[in-house]
């Protein structure tokens, strides 16, 4: 019988995600937004406590290794989360776009500018959504101190598909 109801909740999930659903690549943009705040708020809180509790692990905490949180929120939002640095310009794991984003965030910290989040498409098929952190941050100093610039960005890499199959149908109605 319990086998049956956690089967049958699953279903239920299941067919909901598969609800036909018209996403306007402005609601994707949007929800994108609001889940990469979300995400990185969480992620950037858990970091910085375990940096606090455990300075001894920096390494691996910088790394996101030893975080149970951030593979968390990979698995419920479907993402892929990082922390950047001045090192990763040459990350080939990063698209031209994604280093060009970050090559941008590193002119504005060297000259002292603004820096804001931003989001990005890659194609049709992902989005990454990008959030400098403060200098103020112990990630900044702790993750990135032997860089000049001590610059760290957040990068969550959402699939399109992902998104639209994950995001409710009621919640759309609100996104115009």
């Amino acid at each position: 019988m319990e086998r049956r109801v956690n089967g049958s909740k699953e279903a239920v999930e299941k067919v909901k995600s598969m609800q036909i659903k018209r996403v306007t690549t402005q609601q994707v943009v949007t929800i994108v937004d609001d889940w990469g705040q979300r995400i990185v708020k969480q992620a950037q809180a858990n970091l910085e406590n375990s940096l606090a509790k455990s300075p001894s692990d920096a390494a691996a905490f910088c790394q996101l290794q030893k975080l149970p949180q951030i593979d968390s929120l990979e698995k419920l939002y479907t993402a892929e989360i990082n922390l950047l640095g001045t090192k990763d310009l040459k990350n080939p794991a990063l698209s031209a776009k994604e280093q060009e984003i970050l090559d941008a965030y590193v002119y504005n910290a060297e000259n002292k500018l603004s820096q804001i989040p931003n989001i990005q498409k890659l194609g049709d098929s992902a989005l990454v959504y990008n959030a400098p952190v403060s200098l103020q941050s112990s990630i900044c100093h702790k993750c990135f101190g032997e860089d000049a610039t001590h610059l760290a960005v957040w990068r969550v890499k959402f699939k399109r598909n992902e998104v639209i199959r994950k995001v409710n149908a009621k919640s759309l109605q609100k996104i115009k």
